[in-house]
């Protein structure tokens, strides 16, 4: 089985590129029989898609393919039969149709489904004895990977580059991007090249190395990522500092982080430093909540991230509520609970409960504090609600006859 963790670490590479063909032997003489196409959920935005199949798979295609801002799921199936629906909905995620065609042309036989993406991503696939599952996420990175894959990484220093010219191996070396921006080339010497993109440092190399050579065709990558740190750090599993290569989103940073942990709280945190005019460096928190990173799509709630950001994935915050509710115990701070909430959660009020003089105890600057509240009086709007802090303790007091 392929864990989340490595279905997420493949999230940004299956974003720019196809998937790669699946391929197995198999020694049945029937003709695969493709019978069903199945959508689950499996939580946290997360979904499996599962076609059903009369034996194992000997042959199938699976890529992305991008039409315009649209991004749709391919998966093909040679030589197959089909038992499937000409259409299938998905109400429980925002995907498309899925419409099952005929392959046709070039003597080629087989079915194809197509199912518009909206927005979700492709995670990972695994195959079965008598199927294929496609593991999809609503927690997209925005803007488009396609689009963003057009803004181009420039580099900084740290990097570190690989040098190749076509036909002068012994000019094929690694550079590192000195402190003050620069490398030295054989024949060219000192070169700038902090702020540049890979093309416009290629096209200058080559005209500088006309001088030496004739028609000088460069190859330049990036082996080494170093300019542009993040420190991805809480309820993940890998925490620590992490490069950019590009564009990166949120989503995108945590995924590269191994995703959030099962203690992962409502709310990420993304704190960073910015000049302001005439006031130098202020920090500023952008806070995205879980929810919404995970379910939503929209780019507002999966921001890029900017080198020398610290994501902070909080761990879960919890009130705590005894005495006279039906379940008293523990509960998760989640979507910002009131006093009256609180005690919904709990499952109400026994028969013997005491609205008046309720005890709400919170730890101020380190001090317990205890106020005494009338729930009959927020109740009848006489009072407003109050919302509840992390660590807060309801005490529900008994009657007394």
């Amino acid at each position: 089985m392929i864990s989340w963790k490595m279905r997420a670490g493949l999230l940004a590479a299956l974003l720019l590129m196809p998937c790669s063909s699946l391929l197995r032997q198999s020694g049945a003489a029937e003709p695969l029989r493709v019978l069903d196409l199945a959508l689950s959920n499996e939580g946290e935005g997360r979904f499996r898609l599962h076609l059903k199949t009369s034996g194992p798979i000997s042959l199938s295609r699976c890529r992305i393919r991008e039409s315009g801002s649209a991004s749709f799921l391919v998966l093909e199936f040679p030589n197959s039969e089909s038992g499937l629906k000409p259409s299938y909905e998905f109400p429980q995620a925002t995907v498309g149709t899925a419409k099952v065609t005929p392959i046709g042309g070039q003597g080629e036989s087989g079915w194809r489904v197509e199912i518009p993406l909206k927005g979700m991503a492709l995670l990972g696939w695994e195959t079965a004895g008598e199927g294929m599952s496609l593991f999809l996420s609503a927690a997209t990175a925005t803007p488009p990977a396609a689009a963003a894959a057009r803004i181009p990484y420039r580099l900084g220093v740290g990097d570190r580059l690989e040098l190749s010219v076509y036909g002068h191996e012994d000019l094929h070396q690694e550079l590192e991007i000195l402190s003050d921006g620069t490398v030295i080339l054989p024949m060219v010497g000192v070169v700038s090249v902090e702020g540049k993109t890979l093309s416009e440092l290629r096209e200058e190399l080559e005209v500088k190395l006309k001088d030496f050579l004739v028609d000088p065709q460069v190859s330049l990558d990036v082996k080494e990522y170093r300019s542009q740190p993040v420190n991805v750090v809480g309820e993940v599993e890998k925490p620590g500092p992490y490069f950019l290569k590009g564009p990166t989103t949120l989503v995108d940073i945590i995924a590269q982080a191994g995703w959030m942990t099962r203690e992962a709280g409502s709310e990420v945190i993304i704190t960073r430093h910015e000049e302001a005019p005439g006031k130098g460096t202020q920090m500023r928190q952008i806070v995205v909540r879980k929810e919404d990173l995970v379910g939503s799509g929209q780019a507002n709630n999966n921001p890029l991230i900017q080198a020398g950001d610290v994501v902070t994935v909080g761990p879960k915050q919890y009130f705590y509520i005894r005495g006279e509710v039906s379940q008293p115990g523990q509960y998760a701070l989640e979507n910002h609970p009131t006093l009256m909430k609180a005690i919904s959660i709990a499952q109400g009020l026994t028969p013997f409960a005491r609205k008046k003089g309720i005890e709400l105890i919170r730890t101020v600057n380190g001090v317990p504090t205890t106020t005494v509240i009338d729930l009959k009086a927020i109740e009848e709007h006489k009072l407003e609600d109050i919302p509840l802090q992390m660590d807060d303790q309801i005490l529900v007091p008994r009657r007394m006859f």
